[in-house]
């Protein structure tokens, strides 16, 4: 009896570690190329009810409802995307209008910096000034080429974003043959499933994300209003901004800053930036698993497992990835 107890765990193991093996794979090679036919799929099944309401309520033909209601969320995408046009000039037009104001500050912060150092190191100021132009090259030298990989990534993002707008409408336009087809297999009923397991699991995280978002944002722009930090609401809302992406985070703009208020002697700024940090870092840390663990329906221990293991395997898409890998193997395990 023993022996039969030890085999069964030992095959659910087995399976276990292969679904993780394949599941990572997938995420990680498989997953780039399918990800604007998910997409896709994804926006059909969102805009198919407004798409069925157009046809069913207003009378309107079926080609017909299906391009008003692709038109509807056009329209709304463009008008979102509009208004973060607006945000990002109104920004650029204040950065602009105190450009004198920045070069000046700029030209005080490297001199007051050259004291400071020449004072601890005991290099000339001119030898420091000479040595910082010198990393200055170095670094306009990489910026360019960062500029010009960062244009091909864009390129690529633009013909991705088209390539996926293109494949939702044709997938809207034939919903009912594609689902229908799916569902006459037993494969394609699970992966239907899946799918909507998936979207609901998503939709809870980004929503817990939002709210951590939110919740940073306040932090920071309350944080550097107390601390009499010009356009505080602008820096804030960006800083939170950076802490929702993968890679960046509060730490971006709080480590360098904190570096340069010290050196300019600004002890009290620095710790107060300090603060807002490790308040903003605590809050992503504890509240991250427990909500998104809630509307998961899951433990905050397990997500914590997952965002950490996928950082390991993914690198920093890994906090969106590493969810996301863990319900595929649980829905996979349970097939």
């Amino acid at each position: 009896m023993m022996k039969m107890v030890n085999n069964e765990t030992g095959n659910k193991l087995i399976k276990l570690g292969i679904l993780t093996a394949a599941v990572g794979l997938g995420m990680k090679y498989v997953f780039p190329i399918a990800l604007p036919f998910l997409i896709a799929l994804a926006l059909a099944r969102f805009l198919y009810p407004l798409a069925r309401y157009l046809e069913k309520k207003v009378r309107i033909p079926q080609a017909a409802s299906r391009l008003l209601a692709y038109g509807i969320f056009l329209l709304a995408v463009g008008g979102i995307a509009a208004g973060l046009m607006y945000l990002i000039y109104r920004m650029g037009s204040s950065c602009l209008g105190n450009l004198d104001y920045f070069f000046r500050t700029a030209e005080e912060l490297l001199g007051r910096c050259c004291d400071t150092m020449e004072q601890v190191s005991g290099f000339s100021t001119q030898e420091i000034q000479r040595t910082i132009r010198k990393g200055t090259e170095g670094f306009t030298d990489g910026a360019v080429e960062y500029s010009k990989d960062a244009g091909k990534y864009m390129l690529g993002l633009l013909a991705k974003m088209f390539l996926t707008l293109i494949a939702a409408y044709l997938v809207l336009n034939d919903y009912e043959q594609i689902v229908g087809g799916m569902k006459k297999t037993k494969l394609g009923l699970y992966t239907v499933n899946l799918l909507k397991e998936m979207k609901t699991a998503s939709w809870a995280y980004m929503k817990a994300q939002f709210s951590i978002m939110g919740m940073i944002t306040a932090i920071c722009i309350l944080g550097l209003y107390v601390l009499r930090t010009p356009y505080a609401f602008w820096i804030g809302l960006a800083i939170g901004i950076c802490d929702a992406l993968p890679i960046l985070g509060t730490g971006t703009v709080f480590v360098p800053w904190m570096l340069i208020e010290i050196l300019l002697g600004g002890y009290f700024h620095a710790a107060g930036y300090f603060v807002i940090y490790m308040v903003c870092s605590f809050v992503r840390q504890v509240l991250e698993p427990k909500l998104v663990g809630k509307r998961l329906g899951v433990p905050p221990l397990a997500v914590l497992i997952s965002i950490y293991a996928g950082i390991w395997v993914y690198g920093g898409s890994g906090v969106i990835l590493g969810p996301i890998s863990a319900l595929v193997i649980y829905e996979l395990y349970k097939f």
